[in-house]
């Protein structure tokens, strides 16, 4: 898929809108209401991202897929396009599911959404841990790490994992308070120092649709039409639907 071929519209590279799989809808109407909610607010193309982390949400792959049939009969022609991928919490059991096959990439295959817990210090080994993702043919997405203790205070490691090749996506609802204020400052500093490749909704209840709709707005504020363009247009596109990575670096 070229640029030119590239859907009109906002792309969410990140929610938990499919029905009964982890702690987002926890049914077909609601995920209904979700996409169309998310429709409305100028989205055309969302990536179900369901958790995929052992011990607290690990859904079986084929009630996955059944979730995702599901809410696309429901929805049917008038959309939006929901297309599947996953959050893969980064530990021993992220290199089992790739290895196996097991993994649910982006939907250009190339790039992988990743997450680190919001609490505690950053992982051991966290740049190569990511960095091995890279040289496995795989770009790491890093989701919302304002929210992350590790990087509200580290800053420059969130730096050096960007020019490291690591892609890093804001929470929209971070800008508006969700997560707290660590979160809010957080996000607009990274904003500020243009870190963010992406911006995403994280959506996983009815409840929060107001807040992306006043997220979206204060990132226009923030950023202008065209940085809100790159950051959940162009952006998300590049990462979840077309070109592939560039070529990886070793962290310094």
């Amino acid at each position: 898929m070229t640029e030119a071929l590239a859907p009109e519209g906002f792309i969410d590279l990140h929610s938990h809108i499919l029905p009964g799989v982890d702690d987002g809808a926890e049914s077909v109407a609601e995920a209904v209401t979700l996409a169309r909610g998310l429709r409305d607010l100028g989205f055309t193309c969302l990536v179900a991202t369901p958790h995929m982390r052992p011990g607290l949400y690990d859904p079986e792959p084929q009630a996955v897929v059944a979730a995702l049939h599901d809410l696309r009969a429901a929805l049917g022609p008038t959309g939006p396009r929901v297309l599947l991928a996953g959050e893969h919490f980064l530990d021993d059991e992220v290199w089992m599911r790739i290895g196996e096959g097991r993994a649910r990439p982006l939907p250009n295959g190339r790039s992988i959404l990743v997450e680190i817990s919001t609490v505690g210090p950053a992982p051991a080994r966290l740049s190569e841990q990511l960095f091995r993702l890279r040289v496995g043919g795989l770009r790491p997405v890093l989701a919302h790490p304002e929210r992350c203790a590790a990087f509200q205070d580290d800053l420059e490691l969130v730096q050096e994992l960007r020019r490291a090749g690591v892609a890093v996506a804001l929470d929209l609802t971070s800008l508006v308070g969700q997560g707290g204020r660590g979160s809010r400052k957080a996000a607009e500093r990274f904003l500020e120092l243009d870190l963010f490749d992406a911006a995403c909704t994280d959506l996983h209840a009815e409840r929060e649709l107001a807040e992306v709709a006043r997220s979206i707005e204060r990132l226009r504020r923030l950023v202008g039409d065209d940085g809100l363009d790159r950051l959940l247009h162009r952006g998300p596109f590049r990462l979840a639907l077309a070109s592939p990575p560039p070529p990886a670096e070793r962290p310094a």
